[in-house]
């Protein structure tokens, strides 16, 4: 997987995000760094791999399992995964380090009773290891445990740093040069097209055909008005219709986010003209913003999150039509 073999490995590979860069090219040793670290921010900007980055440049030769491990917070919900399992990590002395790491991936998957637990071992156990908790939401962080880590907003990557970033991953996967020579010149479109997404991006080029032309097709295909209008398709009861349309963009390569994005416009176009059905408009709406919470939480791929959208657009619509 080309995410997994270009993530970032030190300080300098790391970008877009220069309040957290400048901070970390000031922290000498663990001891300099906070007592706790809450990386927030939209999927794909980097927030675990720069996770990755504190600890191999914190921890240098004592970079290992032992004093770096890893959590998912979606996965570990609950207040005996904080108790038992997070309270053992913190409490087991590093090996050769001031700090062990404990990493916390979409802590904002934990559920209250957890956070506040979190809070306190965070507190208890700061001397022993840094806790560093990334978050898609903020907002669904305790103000308990917010207070107590420093934290870092990473927004998406600006076009300009996505695309040289991009470029350096193409030199160290090895793809052929007349590949990277026909990509270069639309990488900064990628990424724009990605909404910053610069995972979304990687994955896009990796599953590309390794020719020239490759990334330009897909781009012009993003770019195309063949995709219909759903907000249209709600209002006619097409609700397959939409659910192929949706699916489509997806395997287009186009990022979940922005096509739920796309999906809000096309509504709210339809807001504005006179001989819409806005009762059935708001009734999509309703189903929209309960599904929507789900997104950075969601167990299943892009396209199931797709279905279960439209099937929930579909019930409200039903219901209220009955």
């Amino acid at each position: 997987m080309w995410e997994d073999s270009v993530r970032p490995n030190s300080k300098n590979e790391l970008v877009g995000q220069p309040t957290f860069s400048k901070d970390l090219e000031s922290w000498e040793s663990l001891s300099d760094a906070p007592r706790a670290i809450i990386l927030s921010g939209p999927s794909g900007t980097g927030k675990t791999s720069a996770a990755y980055v504190i600890a191999k440049t914190l921890l240098g030769d004592a970079y290992n399992s032992h004093n770096f491990t890893i959590s998912n917070g979606s996965d570990e919900r609950g207040i005996d995964f904080i108790r038992h399992e997070l309270k053992t990590l913190m409490r087991v002395k590093p090996i050769d380090c001031d700090r062990k790491i404990v990493l916390i991936d979409e802590a904002d998957g934990l559920t209250p009773a957890a956070q506040d637990a979190a809070r306190q071992i965070i507190e208890n156990y700061a001397e022993n290891a840094l806790v560093i908790l990334t978050v898609n939401e903020l907002e669904k962080n305790r103000p308990a445990i917010k207070s107590r880590c420093t934290i870092y907003n990473f927004t998406p990557i600006n076009v300009d740093d996505g695309a040289r970033r991009l470029w350096d991953i193409l030199q160290d996967v090895r793809i052929e040069e007349d590949v990277v020579e026909g990509w270069t010149p639309h990488l900064k479109t990628l990424v724009d097209e990605m909404d910053g997404d610069l995972r979304g991006c990687i994955n896009l080029l990796e599953s590309l055909p390794k020719t020239k032309n490759a990334l330009e097709d897909r781009i012009v295909t993003i770019q195309s008005n063949e995709f219909e209008d759903s907000a249209q398709l709600i209002l006619d009861d097409e609700f397959m219709k939409m659910r192929n349309n949706l699916v489509k963009q997806v395997n287009t390569g186009v990022p979940l986010k922005t096509i739920m994005k796309k999906l809000y416009y096309e509504v709210n176009r339809k807001f504005s003209r006179q001989d819409t059905d806005k009762d059935k408009l708001f009734d999509a709406m309703v189903a929209y913003g309960q599904i929507m919470e789900k997104i950075y939480e969601w167990p299943m791929g892009d396209q199931a999150f797709c279905d279960y959208m439209v099937a929930s657009i579909r019930k409200e619509v039903k219901k209220t039509g009955e």
